[in-house]
């Protein structure tokens, strides 16, 4: 198995969510795929950094995050970027882990959108 804590470049993943849509996929993110993810605090964090985020093309790192995934330590680096128009907020939330990590993300991304009918 593959050390998910080594050297490689990070890769990235991203999607574009409405603002009300973030704490549902971090909390579906925590429970459904990381051994342990993000707690109550850290997502309450990472909506209360976007939501402060209101300039039209504004890039802001979040944070990075430890987490557990199949038994091993990980980190997720949150980048977000907003787009606003005609006052609808969407961000763009870049998730940079390993591989097999953010190939799971993408996954999940594609699952979310589909249930939300994005």
């Amino acid at each position: 198995m593959k050390n998910i804590n080594n050297d490689e470049a990070q890769l990235a993943d991203g999607m574009n969510f409405d603002i009300d849509e973030i704490q549902p996929f971090l909390n579906r993110l925590s429970s459904s795929v990381l051994d342990s993810g993000f707690t109550d605090d850290e997502i309450n964090s990472i909506q209360s950094e976007i939501e402060k985020m209101k300039e039209n093309n504004e890039v802001k790192e979040i944070g990075i995050f430890n987490v557990n995934f199949n038994g091993q330590q990980a980190k997720i680096r949150i980048k977000a970027e907003i787009h606003i128009e005609d006052e609808l907020k969407e961000v763009v939330l870049y998730m940079y882990s390993n591989q097999e990590l953010v190939e799971i993300i993408d996954e999940e991304m594609m699952k979310h959108a589909d249930e939300i009918g994005a």
